[in-house]
């Protein structure tokens, strides 16, 4: 099982990057479906489709209302019980 090990935002780069935008296109949240393995807009904008999909989960405890596009604890742990 993929894991994200750490926090991630526009500009990151890694295999972590790779995994996530695997993980969003999966999801069916990031149409593009680029595995650059750099987190660049359409990353970023997929990741707010993504919270946004399960804002109860992940945005309403920490007082969100609308995605960021930052891949912290919360979205990390939501995307984690996802991952296959």
């Amino acid at each position: 099982k993929k894991e994200i090990l750490q926090n991630l935002v526009l500009g990151s780069r890694g295999e972590d990057v790779k995994t996530l935008q695997q993980f969003l296109r999966d999801e069916g949240v990031y149409p593009e479906g680029l595995i650059t393995g750099y987190f660049g807009n359409l990353t970023k904008q997929a990741v707010i489709r993504f919270q946004e999909k399960y804002v109860t989960e992940i945005l309403t405890p920490v007082g969100l209302t609308r995605g960021n596009g930052f891949v912290g604890p919360a979205t990390r742990k939501k995307i984690q019980s996802l991952l296959k």
